[in-house]
């Protein structure tokens, strides 16, 4: 396979646990290092979840052994149409490398708390991980794989986690290492506590936007889902370009401009793009992936209708216009086009009354 990939590029690389001279954790590691533009997924059967599990830093998506022809083409398809998220390939690289997304430094203290205390409870789990961006990111990125068999994809933590119980939780947590702490508070010029505050003010207007519109379970949870994790690029671009990212929020101050504007200037894409493209590659499902992407520009969307894109966008743009203070930033504006192409502008007064009743999550 590393003698193919020398002679060629390839987009997406399968493989399977046990191999005569590598074993498959091996390769995607050399992959990785060699090759990071390739999609890395995994195949193998359920015998050893330990095994499995260990191969999470390195592996973007699992199948099981044996896998249905047509999954194992739509996860191909799937990982292989997501480049057009993001067509920088020096960020594409960068994204691919990520083991984990950095998460709060009290919120990972209280959750290896919780899996080291014999009275935590899955309730009390779910709560501390659904409080967290990186946390939630990489629970949905584990139990959305293929290997665990769900009947269809979920974008809800509580369920997630149910569905891998606490000793599993406990393993990824304490044993791989699947979670990871910011150094600092405050990196590349943004603060873990305000994206928080924000990122759990737009998710619960996103859910009540969702729920307004009487839409079913699934889009509901997919809004409530999207809307925390919809600046996930901003960590990945604080974490990656601590410094770069310092000077994009001083000049979006100076210059009273949008931070996303900045952020194209800087780097030639942005945020959403960044965290579309990072979900998209760790297997979420499609409605959340479409609506981290596309939640400054819902137009980029061919759907006519209202969906998770659609609650995200309204409740990302109402929950920043709404605060007391931008600090000399520039808020982003609803797209009046969009909500015209899917017939929901007369919903917007609605939308905003939603947002005013919404409880913090």
């Amino acid at each position: 396979g590393l003698e193919l990939m020398a002679h060629g590029t390839f987009d997406v690389v399968v493989s399977d646990l046990n191999m005569p001279d590598m074993n498959g954790t091996e390769f995607l590691q050399e992959v990785r290092e060699r090759y990071p533009l390739s999609a890395r997924i995994f195949y193998s059967s359920c015998s050893d979840q330990h095994s499995i599990l260990d191969c999470l830093p390195v592996i973007h998506q699992f199948l099981p052994k044996p896998c249905p022809v047509e999954l194992l083409k739509a996860t191909i398809q799937r990982a292989a149409m997501i480049r057009s998220l993001l067509p920088n390939p020096a960020m594409r690289e960068k994204v691919s490398k990520m083991e984990r997304v950095p998460s709060m430094p009290s919120l990972y203290l209280e959750l290896v708390r919780q899996l080291q205390s014999m009275n935590t409870c899955i309730d009390d789990i779910a709560k501390t991980v659904s409080r967290d961006i990186g946390m939630t990111a990489q629970i949905l990125k584990v139990v959305n794989s293929a290997f665990f068999g769900l009947p269809q994809p979920t974008s809800n933590v509580g369920d997630a986690i149910n569905y891998l119980g606490i000793e599993t939780v406990k393993y990824l947590v304490l044993a791989v290492g699947v979670f990871s702490q910011f150094e600092s508070k405050k990196l590349g010029g943004i603060s873990l506590e305000t994206l928080w505050r924000h990122s759990s003010s737009t998710a619960s207007a996103a859910q009540a936007i969702a729920k307004s519109e009487r839409a079913g379970r699934q889009l509901v949870e997919d809004a409530l889902a999207a809307g925390l994790l919809h600046d996930v690029g901003k960590v990945v671009l604080a974490s990656n370009y601590p410094e770069q990212y310092e000077e994009v929020g001083r000049s979006a101050q100076a210059k009273q401009t949008e931070w996303l504007a900045e952020e194209r200037e800087f780097f030639g894409f942005d945020h959403a793009d960044v965290g579309g493209y990072l979900l998209g590659l760790w297997g979420l499902p499609p409605a959340v992936v479409e609506a981290v992407a596309f939640h400054h520009f819902p137009t980029k969307s061919e759907r006519s209708s209202f969906t998770a894109l659609t609650a995200v966008h309204v409740a990302n743009v109402l929950a920043q216009t709404q605060r007391s203070s931008h600090g000399g930033m520039v808020p982003p504006q609803i797209d009046l086009l969009y909500l015209a192409k899917i017939g929901r502008v007369s919903a917007l007064d609605t939308w905003r009354d939603q947002l005013n009743e919404a409880p913090a999550i």
